[in-house]
Parts: C-alpha cells; sequence; structure tokens
C-alpha cells in the first residue's frame, strides 16, 4: 500500500477537523494510527499513541471550535492553520501531520505563534518535558 497523496491527505484532515469539531469521537479515532505521535514544542508537552491525542481532544477544556484558515498538503504531509476558538478567545494553531499509508495520522505537531502556558489538563495522557 503507497502513502496518500495530496488529494487525500487533504480529505483526512478536513475531517478530521470536522470530527473533533462535532464531538464525533469514535469516528476520529478511526483516523488515528495507534502509534501516533503528537508534541508541542511551545510548552514541551506531548503525548504518545492515538488514544492519548484523542483523549486530548476529548478533555479540552471549554466550549471549543478549530476553525481551518489555511490547509497545504504534499503526499502525506500536511501543514494546517487554525483559529482555534474557545470561551470567547481566539488563538491561531499551526499543525503539522504525517499520514501513513492506511490514511491515519501518525504525527502531529502543534505550534502557538502567541507565548501563553498550556491550561490545566483533564488527562493524564498529555505529560511536559522537563
Amino acid at each position: 500500500m503507497s502513502l496518500p497523496d495530496a488529494a487525500t491527505t487533504r480529505q483526512v484532515l478536513e475531517r478530521h477537523w470536522a470530527l473533533a469539531n462535532a464531538r464525533q469521537w469514535e469516528a476520529f479515532a478511526e483516523l488515528l494510527a495507534p502509534g501516533l505521535r503528537y508534541e508541542v514544542p511551545q510548552t514541551r508537552e506531548f503525548a504518545e499513541g492515538g488514544h492519548a491525542y484523542l483523549e486530548l481532544f476529548r478533555t479540552w477544556p471549554g466550549d471549543w471550535r478549530a476553525e481551518v484558515r489555511d490547509l497545504v498538503c504534499d503526499g502525506p504531509r500536511a501543514v494546517c492553520r487554525i483559529d482555534f476558538h474557545v470561551d470567547g478567545q481566539v488563538m491561531t494553531g499551526i499543525g503539522f501531520f504525517t499520514l501513513d499509508a492506511q490514511q491515519r495520522l501518525t504525527e502531529a505537531i502543534d505550534w502557538w505563534p502567541e507565548p501563553y502556558e498550556p491550561p490545566p489538563r483533564a488527562t493524564a495522557l498529555l505529560r511536559r518535558r522537563p
């Protein structure tokens, strides 16, 4: 099985954000590879495994919504800029994603241009490097 092309990668990422916004966690989980790696270099946070990435989204505090502003795909890789709306605030997020041959996310790296301290997390699956 070959790696996804740019059009397929775009469809997967658009579905990722649509399912996350709709809180359709069972369908969202199908997009995640078991060995998915998630990282936020800015805050030193990381999570290992698709189940941990799902839990991060499922337990994110507040009434949030991600609005895709830009999505650039090249084969199995994508860069996505979102407006993250939560509790009356809007933050810009930039995510780098990689898909495997089964069209599942294997890597997600988030960057937030504005400096911030991460909010309290409701999951122990998201850890922080010293």
